[in-house]
């Protein structure tokens, strides 16, 4: 019988067996009194609201947890593996779509724990959160993410795991924390032709320009390290980091003319340092207050007007919250801007761009119904806008069932406005045991 045809590379085939083989390996202590494991197995479906072909999902997923722990440290390991129907057969998208989403599995995160005196050491794929920003990314700079899914997608979902070494170790009032990242991985822009492919994350038209080369950032190259700080100031919980890494989207640089008379471009990424701070101030009356502040040294932009394709600029980013608990929800305004200081005329990036968030969370019913309510735009609020709601409810401890409504407004070019008319209903139900 001919093997069957899996529509993924190999690469991908084998990393869907030796994600599932690492977990049973994992797994067999399963009698041990300190194992945690928790499993989820379910349906996902998604329908677009306007245009042919509505059917955009027809995913089966398995997702899995594992904790253990001993005298001296301790494993965590947490994978999914995701198979997409919609890419069988007659479908509206490229063959590369189908080769990345059909079959895929990847790990959240999979690491060793040690403890060394008072701190703790850990070893492997990790996620690192910095800044407390309500699904913005100010301080939360350390993982890259997969935009498969757009850009509505929860980051919690969609970072990307980076192998690292990390120790976190109290003093005083303060947490102290270091990491190495041994590892560059880039942010993963849709793949051509896929469903939230858009203008957003296009590529240099190929009848003018030629990419040929990419610097290999493999081993010495691609590492990155970073340290935070956390702890208190009188009634102030405060936040520093600083992190010296490459940046996860890429910047073009011209190299000179190909034989057919396109220009060629190498693909870069180039390396950045940014420092940074967060301040939360209980205000009372269930009122919190919070700051986040990042400043980016050497960024590099692409500007096809220059004479080598790019031109550099330091970058700050800031922004402004204000989180309220009233009853059973999380009420949160969020004021983000970003400033290009030293801004060039045909930079591919605006000298200023804001962004306003107003979220509600809440959770119901002894927590068996959780729902969260998102309004975000950049002004004017005409021009680019997104209305959100993901609802997950669990009316028994085995079942979870899941409901998402995106819908967003404004131009072409604008981050929501860019899927105009690609509003989205989103189904899932998985059965957890």
């Amino acid at each position: 019988m001919a093997a069957p045809d899996w529509g993924c590379s190999v690469s991908r085939a084998n990393h869907c067996r030796g994600l599932l083989a690492v977990l049973a390996a994992l797994s067999c202590q399963a009698t041990a009194d300190s194992l945690y494991r928790e499993a989820e197995v379910g349906l996902a479906s998604a329908l677009r609201l306007h245009g042919e072909d509505r059917v955009t999902q027809k995913e089966v997923y398995f997702k899995a947890s594992l904790e253990d722990s001993w005298d001296s440290g301790y494993y965590k390991a947490k994978g999914r593996i995701r198979y997409d129907a919609r890419y069988d057969g007659n479908n509206p998208y490229s063959a590369q779509a189908r080769d990345e989403y059909r079959l895929d599995a990847d790990w959240r995160h999979l690491y060793w724990g040690h403890y060394l005196g008072a701190g703790e050491l850990t070893v492997g794929w990790q996620q690192v959160v910095w800044g407390r920003a309500d699904e913005l990314r100010v301080l939360d700079q350390v993982n890259p993410l997969d935009y498969r899914e757009g850009v509505t997608a929860l980051l919690e979902e969609s970072r990307i795991a980076l192998p690292m070494v990390r120790y976190i170790r109290p003093l005083g009032d303060w947490e102290l924390e270091a990491l190495w990242i041994t590892g560059f991985e880039k942010n993963r822009p849709p793949a051509a032709g896929s469903e939230f492919d858009s203008p957003l994350f296009a590529k240099p038209p190929a009848d003018t320009f030629l990419v040929d080369s990419t610097p290999d950032y493999d081993g010495a190259d691609g590492f990155a390290y970073g340290l935070s700080g956390n702890g208190r100031l009188g009634d102030v919980d405060v936040s520093a980091v600083l992190l010296n890494a490459r940046q996860q989207d890429p910047v073009y640089a011209v190299e000179g003319l190909a034989a057919d008379g396109r220009i060629r471009l190498e693909r870069q990424f180039p390396r950045y340092t940014m420092i940074g701070t967060g301040l939360a101030l209980d205000a009372g009356h269930s009122i919190v207050v919070r700051s986040e502040v990042a400043y980016f040294d050497n960024w590099r932009l692409t500007n096809p007007t220059r004479a080598f394709g790019s031109d550099e600029s330091p970058l700050v980013k800031a922004l402004l919250g204000v989180d309220y608990l009233v009853r059973d929800w999380m009420i949160s305004a969020q004021w983000q801007e970003q400033q290009v200081l030293d801004w060039r005329a045909g930079m591919l990036l605006e000298r200023r761009e804001h962004l306003f968030t107003l979220s509600a969370e809440g959770s119901h019913a002894q927590d068996r119904l959780k729902s969260r309510l998102v309004a975000a735009f950049s002004p004017p609020a005409g021009d680019d806008a997104l209305l959100q709601a993901i609802l997950t409810y669990k009316p028994v401890d085995w079942l979870k069932l899941g409901l998402e409504a995106d819908l967003f407004f404004g131009r072409q070019g604008g981050t929501f406005g860019s899927y105009d008319q690609r509003d989205q209903l989103r189904f899932s139900a998985g059965y957890l045991f």
